[in-house]
């Protein structure tokens, strides 16, 4: 019985948001490192101005 081990390459962007699977498996750690490093080569991120003038309003509230 022959085991075969994959890998997957998990990556958490900031501590308010959940951990993310990028697709794909690999049978190294060393091809599943380079594969993140590639991936974190080629991501996008876009700032945007958020403007309030007016209070936001809460949507929902839990009262215990």
């Amino acid at each position: 019985m022959c085991v075969v081990k994959l890998y997957a390459v998990w990556v958490k962007i900031d501590v308010s948001l959940p951990w993310i699977e990028l697709e794909g498996t690999y049978q190294t750690k060393g091809k599943a490192r380079k594969a993140a490093e590639d991936f974190l080569k080629t991501v996008k991120v876009k700032i945007v101005k958020v403007g309030v003038k007016q209070p936001l309003k809460a949507v929902a509230t839990i009262k215990r």
